[in-house]
């Protein structure tokens, strides 16, 4: 929350002496963080990260001008490499798809999967020995499919442990060398097995060829190999070594859809040593329906990684500005918690009432009995575990119609979610998107009677 003594917002500081400024250049070069400029970060953005990390029960949160920022920045953050793979929802916000198909002219195999179909994640994890997998809690699409986030992490363990028996830089080179006999003396070597595999991480790090020059000598002094060949043969090792190592998976969950006051992923880990980022669209529920700035938000389990994170978005500048930071409610996170259970029950009662006419041709909601995983949703929020569902009736226009005529200013027409009234979009000539406000118990009871009328 902000401090009495905070600033009005500024772009770039400006200090009262030549002595405190040389203070934050210093923790600038140190690497800490420094108030100069506000991309490094200001005060008052420090103290939200502070107290969003708490509501969230996380060592520390990061806060950007938009929740595709925190998508970039996160994803930016892994340092991916050509040759990399990357699991990611098939269903996912259109946004969001622009950013998997970049990863592919970066060199990224991207390996499309169905974020609720947890068999098949798995066998696309054993197949294809994923690096990152990104996927959203519960799919932004019409099928809105959850994902099981605790089983998922039981599989990130899983892969981390074999990736670090099996595609370790060690077990790899010594399986490279047993392969044929004229590395017989190489195989028998610690001391050139150690080296190479310091030499691939300083390669990995570095992408300098010429690191390998004592590598290919000590080939060409082993074996009856020339120069020419101890150069090729050295090249085919470490293009072997570097294509089926792996060091470990990580997890990106986009939780924009359900907020972590109805499920937060992070506690789905339960102790387990797996890396996961959390992000959100934070335009939605973390200004209790303002609307008034564009916001997004990652947290995490691991310090050193949201650490990284806030180091990616001084780098490409996706940082929550000081004049947006100060529109968020100074109030919002003990408001956010009931706001947004509110908006989730309230989801639920009215696709449970439409599902029930025969006006409307089909509900998606994960927690109705006909969704394919809405056991899976119930235990996860049986209250209900988003605060938007979809409709499809015959004509989507004319149903947004009949009910804009019935409730007036009582509802919205347009996209986004998290308003406190609730807002319908015309997706496509059938499909609608409800996204239910966070109205109180009176108001709401006349909203059902205005749908209740609008597909009598």
């Amino acid at each position: 929350m902000r401090s009495p003594e905070s600033r009005e917002p500024e772009i770039t500081r400006e200090f009262d002496s030549p002595e405190e400024l040389g203070d934050e250049v210093q923790k600038y070069r140190e690497g800490k963080s420094a108030d100069i400029y506000a991309r490094n970060e200001y005060p008052e953005l420090r103290e939200r990260e502070k107290e969003f990390a708490d509501m969230l029960e996380a060592p520390d949160s990061a806060l950007f001008n938009a929740g595709m920022a925190a998508i970039h920045t996160a994803i930016e953050a892994e340092d991916l490499k050509p040759g990399d793979v990357v699991l990611c929802g098939k269903d996912t916000y259109s946004q969001t798809k622009k950013v998997f198909a970049s990863l592919k002219a970066k060199g990224v195999k991207t390996v499309s999967v169905d974020s609720g179909d947890m068999e098949e994640i798995e066998k696309k994890i054993k197949d294809e020995k994923p690096r990152l997998i990104i996927l959203e809690s519960v799919a932004n699409a019409k099928e809105m499919q959850v994902n099981d986030t605790k089983r998922l992490v039981e599989l990130a363990r899983q892969a981390n442990a074999e990736y670090a028996h099996s595609f370790s830089l060690d077990n790899l080179l010594n399986e490279y060398l047993a392969r044929e006999e004229k590395y017989e003396d190489l195989a028998a070597n610690p001391e050139f097995k150690k080296e190479l595999v310091d030499k691939v991480k300083e390669f990995k790090a570095g992408n300098n060829p010429f690191v390998f020059r004592d590598t290919v000598r000590r080939i060409e002094a082993d074996t009856d190999l020339d120069t020419k060949g101890s150069i090729r043969a050295a090249a085919r090792m470490v293009k072997w070594l570097l294509a089926n190592n792996r060091e470990k998976v990580s997890l990106i969950i986009d939780n924009s859809l359900v907020s972590p006051v109805i499920h937060n992923p992070l506690k789905d880990l339960e102790g387990r040593d797996v890396e996961m980022v959390v992000v959100e669209s934070a335009t939605k529920h973390y200004q209790e329906g303002g609307d008034k700035i564009t916001m997004g938000i990652a947290y995490s389990n691991d310090v050193e990684k949201i650490k990284k994170i806030k180091e990616k978005r001084t780098e490409i500048g996706t940082y929550l500005q000081p004049t947006a930071e100060e529109k968020i409610p100074e109030d919002i996170t003990e408001k956010m918690p009931s706001t947004v259970k509110r908006h989730a029950r309230n989801a639920l009662e009215l696709a449970t009432l439409l599902s029930k006419s025969d006006k409307v041709l089909e509900v998606g909601h994960p927690n109705l009995p006909e969704h394919k995983q809405n056991e899976l949703a119930k235990q996860i929020a049986p209250e209900g575990l988003v605060t938007l569902f979809y409709l499809r009736v015959p004509n989507a226009a004319e149903f947004i119609g009949r009910v804009k005529e019935l409730a007036g200013d009582k509802v919205g027409v347009g996209a986004s979610f998290g308003h406190p009234k609730t807002w319908l979009a015309n997706l496509t000539e059938q499909d609608v998107r409800i996204a239910a406000g966070s109205e109180n118990e009176q108001d709401f009871k006349a909203l059902v009677d205005i749908f209740k009328k609008a597909v009598e």
